[in-house]
Formats: C-alpha cells, sequence, structure tokens
C-alpha cells in the first residue's frame, strides 16, 4: 500500500467523487400529454390496454408552468396524490420558484440532480447551463431533497430550506461555491455525504438537535467556514467530514462520538482548539494531518489505536501524552518492503511525548521529523520494533522502563536506531550498550 499524499486529498467516502452521475437515470417521455387524436370511434381494446400500462409504470408528465412554454417535468408518487420534480426542462432563468402544487398533486420531493451544473446532462445540454440560478424557492410541502439536486450551481448565495425537510441527499449542494447562508432546519433527520462538498464561500453552520450523524466529506474543502455548531446528539462524523476547511479555529466533538475517523480534520489549518471526549476510542489514519496550528491535544483514557500519520505535520503540538489504554500505533505496508507508522511524523516541535503503559509495538519511522524530541522512555509493554523508529527525529536519549534481559528479549529489526546517533539504552538495572554495525 503506498504512502497516501495529504497535500493533495480527495474525498474518498464512498468510493465516488462526482455526485453527478447519470448512468442510472430513468428514461423520460417527451411526448406532451395534450397531444391530439384522429376522428372516429377509439379502440376500446387499446385503450383498456394502455390503462392498464399506465397503473404498472410511472406516469411522467410536463406540467405547464410560469417559467416557459416547457415548466417542470414530474413525477407522480405511489400514493397517487403527490409528486417529485424531476426535471426543469428549458427553465434557466436566475429565480426558480417551485410551487407547492402541480396540476393537483403536492409536491414532496425535489429529484436526483435537478439543477446539477456541469457538463453533457442528459437533456440539459452542454457547458454549465444551470450556473445562472441565483435564487431559488422551495415550498415546505418538500421533504427530501434528492442526490445532488443543486451540484455545481456555482451562482446560487442563499437557499431557504423547506421547513418539514427530513432527508438531504448526497452532495445536494456540493461544488455551490457562492453558497454563503444556508439553515438546516429543526425537521431534518438525515444528510447524506458530501452534502456541502467544495462550498467554498460557506462561513458558518448550525446542525439541529434532529440530525445524529454527520456524513462523509459533509464539509469537504469548505475553506471558509469558521464556525460549526454543531448538535448534541451526534454520535458519527463521517470520514474527511471536515477536511481541507482551512479556516475553522474551534471545534467540540459531541459527547456521543466514538471515533475521530479518516482524515476527519486534516488540512484544517487554522485549528487552534478541539474539544475531545472521554468517549472516543478510535483515532484513524491522518485524523489531524496538516493541522499546524494546533498547540495542544487532549487524548482521552480510552482510546485503543491511532492510526498511522494522524499527528502529520501538527508543527504547533508540545506535548503528548498518549494514555494506557492505547495499544496499537497503526502502520502500513510500503510495496511489501516495510511496515511505516508515521503517527508524530513532521510534529517539529514536539519535546515532550509520554508513551502508553499498553503499547505493544513501535513500527519505522513512527518519529521522524520530531527534531526537538531528545528524551524518549519505551514502555516495559513493547515488545516489538520495527525499523528505524528513530529516524529522522531528535532522540538522543533513549530509557527503557524494563531490565536489561527484557531488553535483549524483545525482538528488534536489525537496525532499529538506523539513522542516529545512539549508542546506548538505558535500563531499569543497567546500559545495553549498541552495536554500531548493527544499524547500518
Amino acid at each position: 500500500m503506498k504512502k497516501k499524499n495529504t497535500k493533495n486529498s480527495v474525498y474518498k467516502g464512498n468510493g465516488r467523487t462526482d455526485v453527478s452521475k447519470k448512468g442510472d437515470a430513468k428514461k423520460k417521455t417527451s411526448a406532451p400529454i395534450t397531444s391530439k387524436r384522429k376522428k372516429g370511434t377509439p379502440n376500446v381494446a387499446i385503450l383498456a390496454a394502455l390503462s392498464a400500462v399506465l397503473l404498472i409504470v410511472a406516469i411522467i408528465v410536463i406540467a405547464k408552468g410560469p417559467y416557459d412554454e416547457r415548466g417542470l417535468e414530474y413525477t407522480i408518487n405511489a400514493d397517487g396524490a403527490t409528486c417529485t420534480i424531476t426535471d426543469v426542462g428549458s427553465c434557466i432563468v436566475r429565480k426558480v420558484e417551485i410551487p407547492e402544487y402541480i396540476d393537483g398533486y403536492k409536491v414532496t420531493a425535489i429529484g436526483k440532480d435537478l439543477f446539477y451544473g456541469y457538463g453533457n446532462i442528459g437533456n440539459k445540454g452542454a457547458g454549465v447551463v444551470y450556473s445562472k440560478l441565483k435564487e431559488i424557492t422551495i415550498p415546505d410541502s418538500v421533504t427530501s431533497i434528492g442526490q445532488g439536486a443543486f451540484a455545481g450551481c456555482c451562482k446560487l448565495q442563499s437557499v431557504k430550506l423547506p421547513a418539514n425537510l427530513e432527508t438531504l441527499g448526497y452532495g445536494a449542494f456540493s461544488d455551490c461555491t457562492n453558497l454563503k447562508d444556508v439553515i438546516l432546519p429543526e425537521s431534518l433527520r438525515e444528510l447524506g455525504d458530501a452534502v456541502f462538498l467544495r462550498c467554498s464561500a460557506l462561513e458558518k453552520m448550525v446542525i439541529p438537535d434532529s440530525v445524529t450523524e454527520i456524513g462523509g466529506g459533509m464539509f469537504y474543502e469548505c475553506v471558509s467556514l469558521k464556525e460549526v455548531q454543531i448538535s448534541a446528539n451526534v454520535t458519527k462524523i463521517g470520514v474527511q467530514a471536515f477536511d481541507g476547511c482551512s479556516s475553522l479555529k474551534e471545534f467540540e466533538i459531541p459527547d456521543g462520538v466514538t471515533e475521530i475517523a479518516y482524515r476527519t480534520f486534516a488540512l484544517c489549518s487554522s485549528l487552534e482548539k478541539i474539544s475531545v471526549p472521554d468517549g472516543i476510542t478510535y483515532i484513524g489514519e491522518w485524523a489531524f494531518a496538516s493541522c499546524v496550528n494546533l498547540a495542544e491535544l487532549y487524548i482521552p483514557d480510552g482510546v485503543t489505536e491511532i492510526g498511522h500519520h494522524a499527528f502529520y505535520e501538527c508543527k504547533k503540538l508540545k506535548e503528548i501524552t498518549l494514555p494506557d489504554s492505547v495499544k496499537k500505533l497503526d502502520f502500513y505496508d510500503v510495496d511489501g518492503k516495510g511496515s511505516y507508522a508515521q503517527t508524530f511524523q513532521d510534529c517539529f516541535a514536539l519535546e515532550t511525548l509520554t508513551l502508553s503503559a499498553s503499547l505493544e509495538e513501535i513500527q519505522s519511522r513512527a518519529f521522524d521529523g520530531c527534531l526537538a524530541l531528545q528524551t524518549l522512555e519505551i514502555p516495559v509493554s513493547v515488545k516489538k520494533l520495527g525499523r528505524a523508529i528513530l529516524a529522522g527525529s531528535g532522540i538522543k536519549t533513549l530509557r527503557y522502563e524494563g531490565t536489561v534481559a527484557q531488553w535483549n528479549a524483545m525482538e528488534k529489526k536489525a537496525d532499529w536506531f538506523a539513522s542516529t546517533g545512539l549508542t546506548e539504552v538505558i535500563c531499569s538495572d543497567g546500559t545495553v550498550k549498541l552495536e554500531t554495525t548493527s544499524a547500518e
């Protein structure tokens, strides 16, 4: 597995980086519902057959709305009384108002990719067709907004979401680069992944109490986001949820959250303070990577595993204490040539590091770039040392809590102290001299 690049991350929460795939879109009819019929006696058999078909398949009609001669396209829902807006026809004006009723059907949903703003997408034509949309009015009757519904509407500045909205689909407002003002209603229950991905003008977000999960990539690269008020009822924050939120200075993780996932706060370069609850048990890979202004971090007792590169380039961290609950500093394999942890890589200011009394293994280059770290004490719980564990660090004194016999019994790679000037290990009952040839 090759080393990941923290500088050029891509949201990979569910394997998709584009919210606008149209390959699975349903085929729509374009014939008007008011076509003329030739004079003569109607064929009863044909009419009966047609009626039967209409009971089985979804009916797609074109509503004669106030927007232009084509209007909005919609499908009638299974209840026969409500409908979902599925296409905007030729409506490309700057201001759009979706009515509460169309042809007597109550509008309850906004369909997938409705105003999606890029490329050759179905009948939307070439170019950034829907980027002209600046204002949208959605009736309170709408309870669901589908995947990518407003993705790429780069002129859209504000949205008033329906008071009864329950679901916001995957990437619903992704790449709305001028969107500054969004208020999530208290009725909201489900937020899909990447809903506000790359909304680069968004400055503040309040997550209502009704929401229990923040989806993966929710605010990915929202570079202007300065404040997030998150519901105390949230129990899960997805991968890369705040990755690249370079203006975010403070964050409080709710007490119910138990994991800090992959790259949750990576590249939050302005982050200075973060409140980590006692219920956290896992800190994922690259979780705080490149949080270059984070000066202190509390790791609660109860954390059992910390992913590789978790604190990569936390350049202002001066002190870290790993609680005794931590048993593993995760590592990754590089083309079968070795395992690397690099948990604290390039923590240039780190002066004091207290390792867990339960830690079982230290893998290669775990302290690479920790230039201010001059002394390290290895707990007796450690049974294995990987290659060049101290390489690239400033460690000059190495202590071991166990005895000389226990040290000698430990499994160690021959070059475990490569690229250092170490000549000895200070144990509880004596000193072990290091053979320089073993480090070559």
